[in-house]
């Protein structure tokens, strides 16, 4: 005996046929799940990423971030595997310090007067110095502190696994 949903679906699919003039292409009865847009130069691209140090993977960094294909705002590695994704494409990757946020560099420890810093300071904190660069306050001495102007990551292998959100070709 045909259940009440094997009747409705059946009367569906016959009034469909029968209708007299074609008011659904069967072209356009499935969404469209391709999009051609890829991850090219000049492009908008959204992105959701998770990055670990190799050797410290509970250490994850989570965040979705906007940037513009090509304008090298992002560490080369990510910016070269990026090229050609589409849009809910995901993929994991090591990255070589390099590749990523470069080598630690001694050169870029910096020595301030401590009454530059917020009020409310203490090591290990992050904070910005006047030519908007950020940097983690290492020690604070009474005479001076000491600041770190390299990313957090640099110096680092890591696994970043990422996933393009959108893509926005500027045309």
């Amino acid at each position: 005996m045909p259940s009440i949903r094997h009747i409705l679906v059946s009367a569906i699919g016959v009034a469909l046929l029968l209708a007299e003039g074609s008011f659904m292409n069967p072209v356009q009865a499935v969404p469209t799940l391709v999009n051609d847009a890829t991850v090219q130069d000049g492009a908008e691209v959204t992105v959701r990423f998770q990055i670990a140090p190799w050797d410290d993977p509970t250490l994850t960094y989570i965040d979705t971030e906007k940037f513009i294909q090509g304008e090298h705002l992002i560490p080369p590695g990510i910016e070269q595997r990026v090229a050609g994704m589409h849009p809910g494409e995901s993929i994991t990757f090591p990255l070589s310090a390099e590749e990523a946020f470069g080598p630690y560099d001694e050169t870029k420890i910096a020595t301030i007067p401590p009454d530059e810093l917020p009020f409310d300071a203490r090591e290990g904190d992050t904070v910005e110095d006047r030519a908007g660069r950020l940097a983690r306050i290492v020690k604070i001495l009474p005479e001076n502190a000491l600041l770190d102007l390299n990313h957090p990551l640099a110096g680092k292998p890591l696994i970043v696994t990422l996933q393009i959100m959108t893509i926005e070709n500027q045309d």
